[in-house]
């Protein structure tokens, strides 16, 4: 049992090396001095641990293009800052990507970005990688049993909400540089249509509707909204079953 643990902390110990500024940069960092650390040739973890890292901000960035191209100068430190402060969790994409927009609010709140606009940025383009995620997952619906009971809708789960402080659809719709968003509410839509990503705004009450409509609701509960429901189904951005 001794034997089996002294094996599993020696794991535990190259992973965090592996995953540190040290490994990865050259940076200075007590970790080296573990002596359970000893005996390994420093060069090879460096090549494994610039791959991996490599491979995990790869992950990150193709979420995360404009939010990227957008932070500039500051890309490498903030990148480094994000090493240091988020270990990996796991190996999946949107893990990583939702770890690095939770670092970068997180950041934000203490060191505001020169941008004001790059947190809906960020925000959206995480969103809109999660819409592909549900997309799939809903796959299974259609082969849910046949429901019995009222008829009842619910938001289509190949739409996301999101309400940003500037309207930064133009980042999106428009390849040209140095863009700057006009600041205002934006209840936004983002829908996966045909393959397609789709960012377009919503009027207010339309955005609440569907907001409320996270789960199955039976259609004689939303009196007065006949019409609205009639629209939206129209529209794709509900789902109904009998």
């Amino acid at each position: 049992m001794h034997k089996a643990k002294g094996l599993l902390d020696r794991q535990a110990s190259l992973l965090k090396y592996l995953t540190s500024g040290e490994a990865i940069f050259g940076d200075t960092c007590s970790t080296s001095r573990d002596p359970i650390l000893q005996g390994f040739d420093r060069a090879l973890l460096h090549i494994e641990a610039r791959f991996s890292h490599e491979k995990r901000m790869e992950k990150i960035a193709a979420v995360f293009p404009k939010t990227f191209a957008l932070l500039g100068d500051e890309q490498d430190a903030i990148v480094r800052e994000f090493v240091t402060a988020c270990p990996p969790a796991g190996i999946g994409r949107l893990e990583n990507a939702a770890q690095f927009y939770d670092f970068l609010i997180s950041r934000w709140e203490t060191r505001p970005s020169a941008l004001p606009y790059l947190p809906d940025v960020a925000a959206c383009e995480l969103t809109c990688a999660q819409v592909g995620i549900d997309a799939d997952s809903s796959s299974a619906i259609a082969k849910s049993p046949r429901h019995i009971g009222p008829s009842e809708i619910r938001r289509n789960p190949r739409i996301a909400l999101l309400r940003t402080r500037f309207d930064i659809r133009p980042i999106f719709e428009d390849t040209r540089r140095h863009i700057v968003p006009v600041e205002r509410v934006v209840p936004l839509a983002i829908s996966l249509r045909a393959g397609e990503l789709g960012i377009f705004e919503l009027r207010p009450e339309v955005f609440d509707l569907l907001a409320a409509l996270d789960t199955w609701i039976a259609v004689d509960e939303l009196s007065n909204a006949e019409d609205l429901i009639a629209d939206l189904r129209e529209a794709g951005l509900l789902e109904e079953r009998r």
